[in-house]
C-alpha cells in the first residue's frame, strides 16, 4: 500500500491541566466509566464522530490514497488452468507499469506516456470508484486516454508520440480484460473469475478427450465391421470399389473370397457397450454453466448477471439446495465420465467384464478422480453468519462432513458476534469464531481471509478448488463508516481487521497431511509472532517536541472504526501525567488483578489534528481477550508460538544443564583428585631431596660434608676415619653454597590445574602438553612483569619466574622482589 503524501502536521497532544484534584475527580469518573456506570456519562466530553485510532490517521482522505484496487482480471479464456495470484489479478498501478514497460522498454522510450501514467491511473480509479462489477478494461482506457490527451494540451508532434504510445498500450491489453473496483461484493467476483480461469481450459482439454475417444471408439467398430459377412457381400464390395468399373464382378469376387478364416468378431455384449459409450460421448456437450451461487435472496443479481457462465439460485436453505445441484450434476456427468473411461479400456483392449461390470453399475462421483471433479461446476452456497451460528447449523455442518466439493462462502463483520442473542450488545457472549467452527470438520478445508489483501484470497479460492472437498470460506466485509468527514474505504477497514486481529488470515487443507504442521498455512498475518502488531507513530509532545514511539494497533482500535460501537469510548480530559492511565496493549498484557487497578486507553486523532487519549470500556476490552485468546490459539496451531513448544525447549535445557553441572562437577572432583596426587608426589619428591641434602650436610661446622670417594684399593686398604688438611687443600678456596634458586622461569607442570589465566596473561608464553596442563614455551615472547603476575595468580603456585632475561625492562628491582617468594 502506498499513501500520497498529504502535508498535514504532526499532531500535537494538547497541553495537560495540571491540577492535582481535578486529576483526583477525574479519575474517579473515568473508573465508574470504565466499569460501565451510566449515570457519570453526563459529566464527560461526548466523542466525535471524526476520530479516528492514531495509526489510521494518515489514511483519513482516501482520495489521496494509493492502494490495490482497482485489480486489472485477466482474461479467463485461453489462459492456463493452473494460473494463482498475480497470473489472474494485478493491482491498476503495477498492471499499467508492467504493460507499458513492455510495449516500450527502457527508460527513453515512451517518455510522455510513462510520466502521466500517474494521472491515467488517478482518472480511472475516479471512473470506476462507484463501480459494483467488473468493468471491460480496453474501451474505458482507451476513452480516458483521449480525455487525458486532450487535456494535456502538447504541441503537435508530442501529441502524435504520445497517441501513437497510447495505441500499442491499448493493443496489448486483452479484449476480454477487466477492471474490477472495491465494491459491494469484491469476493464473489473475485471467486467466479478464479472458477472460470480454471474450469474454461479444463472443458476444453476434457472437450479434445472426448473427441479423442470417439474417433478410437468409430475406428474401433470399423475395423469390427471389416470382419463381418457383410462387408465381404457383392452390393459391400461394388461400393468399396466403386460403382463406375464395368471390369468388376463383385459377386465372382464374393464367391472367391474365404469366408471362413479371420480376426474373431466382438460379442454382441461388447458391441452393445462400445455402440452405448460412442453415442453418449456423442450427445456430450458441454454445460454452459460454469459455477452457481445458492442464496436466500440477499444477493443483488444485477451485480452478477452479465458474468458468462454464472447463474443464481435462490433457496431457503443454500447448504442443502446447494447439495441437491452438486449431486444433479454429478449423476449426469457420472454417464459422461463412465463412458469416456469404458472408451479408453476398451480401444486399449483391457476391459474386463467381471472386474468392470459391477464398477460401472454403481459409478458416481464418490468415485469420481481428481480431474474429473475439476470438471464438475462448481456450486457455492452463499451463508450469512447469523444464518450459520443459528438455524442453518445442522445442515452447514452436515454438508461440512458431506465431502462433495461444494464451497461455502460466509461473509462476516469484524466487530460482531454471530452467535449473539441480542442485537443491542455485540459483546454479550464470548464470540462464535466460524473458521474455528469449521475446523471440527476435520477432512472440510477451511479458510479465513478477505477481499482486502487479493493475493491472499485468490490463493485461498485456488486451493480450495484444487483440493476437490468441502470448503468452508470466512469472509470479511469491511464497512463504510459514515461519520462526520470519516473518508475511510470498506478496504481500509478490511485490512485494519487483519492489522488488529480481528479478522486473521489462516487455511486447514486436509489434503496436505495429517499433522496441523502440514495443514496449517497462517501466511498474510502482519508481525505473526506478537500478540498486536506495532508500529511508529510520531507527535509533538506538549513542549512541541517531536516524540516517536512503538504503537500497537488492538482491536479496540479498531472498534474505534464502527460508529455503532463509539459508546465503549470516551476522551480523557487534559489532565496531569498519571500512572492510572495505560494503553490497551500494555494493559492486556498485566495479570488481571494489576490491571484493575489501571484505566485502559487508545491514542486517537480528531480531524483537527489532536491527539487524544480514549478510556475504553472495561466490555470492550474483555472482547479485546476473547479475540487475543482466539489470536493465541491459532498461533499455537500454526507453531508460532506453542505454549508445548516453550515447554518442550524449557525441559531440554533443563536436562542439558543438568546434564552440564554433573559433567562439571565429576570434572572438577576428577580434577581435585589430580591436583591431590600431584601436591603429594610433589611434596614427596621435595622431601626426598630435602633428606638427601640435610644428610649431605656438617651440621657441626656448617659446610656440607659429602662421602669420601672410594679409592682403588678400599677393599683392602681401610678408609682413613680423620685426616687433617694438607697445606694446599688449606691455601684452595672454599666453595660457596650451592643457589637452589634457578635462573631460568619454570613451571611445575604437574600441579597445574588448566585454569587458563597464565594462558589469558600471554598464550605464546603459557600453552599446555598433551596433558592439557601449562609449560613455558618461549619466555622471551613475553616480558618479565607476565611471568611475575602468572606466578602471583596462579592458583597451585606452580609458576617460577626465574631471572630476568631482558636487563632493561622497566622496574626490575621491583620485580624481582616480587618474583622472590616464587623462585
Amino acid at each position: 500500500m502506498t499513501v500520497v503524501q498529504t502535508g498535514e502536521a504532526t499532531p500535537a497532544m494538547p497541553s495537560a491541566i495540571k491540577d492535582a484534584e481535578a486529576t483526583k475527580t477525574i479519575l474517579h469518573t473515568l473508573r465508574h466509566f470504565h466499569l460501565g456506570n451510566p449515570s457519570v456519562r453526563g459529566q464527560l466530553e461526548p466523542l466525535g464522530d471524526d476520530f479516528l485510532p492514531a495509526l489510521m490517521a494518515p489514511y483519513r482522505d482516501a482520495s489521496r490514497l494509493r492502494y490495490d484496487y482497482p485489480l486489472f482480471l485477466y482474461p479467463a479464456e485461453g489462459g492456463d488452468e493452473e494460473r494463482r495470484g498475480a497470473e489472474l489479478a494485478k493491482p491498476l498501478g503495477i498492471f499499467l507499469t508492467e504493460a507499458t514497460e513492455a510495449v516500450a522498454p527502457g527508460e527513453g522510450s515512451a517518455r510522455i506516456l510513462k510520466d502521466n501514467l500517474p494521472r491515467l491511473e488517478q482518472a480511472l480509479r475516479l471512473a470506476l470508484q462507484e463501480s459494483q462489477a467488473p468493468v471491460p478494461a480496453k474501451p474505458l482506457l482507451s476513452e480516458l486516454s483521449t480525455v487525458m490527451v486532450e487535456q494535456l494540451g502538447l504541441d503537435s508532434d508530442s501529441t502524435e508520440k504520445l497517441q501513437s504510445d497510447l495505441n500499442n498500450l491499448l493493443e496489448s491489453i486483452p479484449e476480454s480484460g477487466q477492471f474490477l473496483a472495491y465494491g459491494q461484493h469484491p469476493a464473489l467476483h473475485l471467486m467466479i473469475h478464479v472458477i472460470r480461469s480454471q474450469m474454461i481450459p479444463r472443458h476444453a482439454h476434457f472437450q479434445q478427450e472426448v473427441e479423442a475417444h470417439i474417433r478410437g471408439l468409430k475406428l474401433l467398430l470399423a475395423v469390427e465391421k471389416e470382419k463381418s459377412a457383410e462387408a465381404k457381400a457383392p452390393a459391400a464390395l461394388e461400393e468399396a470399389v466403386g460403382h463406375a468399373s464395368h471390369m468388376f464382378d463383385a459377386n465372382a469376387l464374393a464367391d472367391v473370397m474365404d469366408h471362413s478364416h479371420g480376426s474373431i468378431g466382438m460379442t454382441t455384449v461388447r458391441r452393445e457397450r462400445v455402440e452405448e459409450a460412442l453415442k453418449t460421448l456423442e450427445s456430450y456437450q458441454r454445460e454452459s454453466i460454469l459455477v452457481r451461487f445458492v442464496h436466500t435472496d440477499g444477493l443483488d443479481e444485477t451485480l452478477l448477471g452479465d458474468i458468462p457462465g454464472f447463474e443464481s439460485v435462490v433457496s431457503d436453505n443454500p447448504c442443502i439446495r446447494a447439495k441437491e445441484i452438486f449431486d444433479e450434476q454429478a449423476t449426469r456427468l457420472a454417464k459422461v465420465f463412465a463412458a469416456a473411461r469404458i472408451a479408453k479400456l476398451e480401444i486399449d483392449d483391457l476391459y474386463d467384464e467381471s472386474i468392470h461390470d459391477p464398477w460401472f453399475e454403481t459409478f458416481n462421483w464418490e468415485a469420481f478422480s481428481h480431474d474429473e471433479l475439476l470438471l464438475v461446476p462448481a456450486v457455492i452456497a452463499l451463508e450469512t453468519a447469523l444464518r450459520v451460528a443459528g438455524e442453518a447449523m445442522p445442515d452447514f455442518s452436515r454438508l461440512l462432513n458431506s465431502g462433495r466439493p461444494v464451497q461455502i462462502l460466509v461473509r462476516v463483520l469484524g466487530h460482531a458476534n454471530p452467535g449473539r442473542d441480542s442485537e443491542k450488545d455485540h459483546f454479550a457472549h464470548f464470540r462464535t469464531e466460524l473458521g474455528y467452527l469449521g475446523i471440527s470438520h476435520r477432512q472440510a478445508f477451511v479458510s479465513q481471509t478477505s477481499a482486502a489483501r487479493h493475493e491472499h484470497l485468490l490463493d485461498q479460492f485456488s486451493t480450495a478448488l484444487d483440493a476437490t472437498r468441502t470448503g468452508l470460506h470466512v469472509i470479511n466485509v469491511g464497512l463504510r463508516p459514515t461519520g462526520q468527514d470519516v473518508g475511510l474505504n470498506g478496504w481500509l477497514v478490511a485490512g485494519a481487521a487483519l492489522e488488529g486481529r480481528v479478522h486473521p488470515f489462516f487455511q486447514i487443507n486436509p489434503s496436505a497431511g495429517d499433522s496441523f504442521a502440514d495443514r496449517v498455512d497462517f501466511s498474510g498475518n502482519p508481525q505473526p509472532e506478537r500478540d498486536w502488531a506495532v508500529h511508529e507513530f510520531s507527535y509533538r509532545d506538549e513542549n512541541g517536541e517531536a516524540t516517536t514511539i512503538e504503537q500497537a494497533f488492538t482491536f479496540a482500535d479498531y472498534a474505534l472504526l464502527i460508529p455503532r460501537l463509539h459508546g465503549h469510548f470516551t476522551p480523557v480530559p487534559l489532565i496531569c501525567e498519571t500512572d492510572s492511565l495505560l494503553p490497551v496493549a500494555d494493559y492486556l498484557a498485566m495479570p488481571e488483578e494489576e490491571s484493575a487497578q489501571h484505566i485502559p486507553y487508545i491514542l486517537a486523532l480528531n480531524s483537527k489534528g489532536e491527539l487524544r487519549q480514549l478510556a475504553v470500556s472495561r466490555t470492550l476490552i474483555q472482547a479485546c481477550r476473547d479475540r487475543l485468546n482466539f489470536w493465541h490459539a491459532l498461533q499455537e496451531m500454526a507453531g508460532v508460538r506453542s505454549r508445548y513448544l516453550e515447554i518442550g525447549i524449557a525441559e531440554a535445557r533443563e536436562e542439558i544443564n543438568s546434564a552440564a553441572e554433573a559433567r562439571i562437577g565429576t570434572l572438577t572432583a576428577e580434577q581435585a583428585q589430580k591436583l591431590d596426587e600431584a601436591r603429594n608426589e610433589a611434596a614427596g619428591e621435595v622431601m626426598s631431596r630435602l633428606t638427601e641434602v640435610l644428610l649431605g650436610m656438617d651440621f657441626t661446622s656448617g659446610a656440607p660434608r659429602m662421602p669420601a670417594a672410594p679409592t682403588a684399593d678400599a677393599t683392602t686398604t681401610p678408609a682413613k676415619t680423620t685426616a687433617e688438611p694438607t697445606a694446599e687443600e688449606s691455601a684452595a678456596p672454599v666453595e660457596e653454597e650451592e643457589d637452589l634458586t634457578s635462573e631460568e622461569p619454570w613451571i611445575d607442570s604437574v600441579l597445574c590445574t588448566t585454569c587458563n589465566d597464565c594462558l589469558a596473561i600471554n598464550p605464546q608464553v603459557f600453552v599446555y602438553n598433551d596433558e592439557n596442563q601449562a609449560y613455558i614455551a618461549d619466555a622471551s615472547a613475553g616480558t618479565y612483569a607476565q611471568m611475575v603476575e602468572a606466578a602471583e595468580i596462579c592458583p597451585s603456585n606452580c609458576i617460577h619466574p626465574g631471572k630476568p632475561i631482558n636487563d632493561s625492562e622497566a622496574g626490575l628491582d621491583e620485580l624481582i622482589e616480587r618474583a622472590a617468594q616464587y623462585n
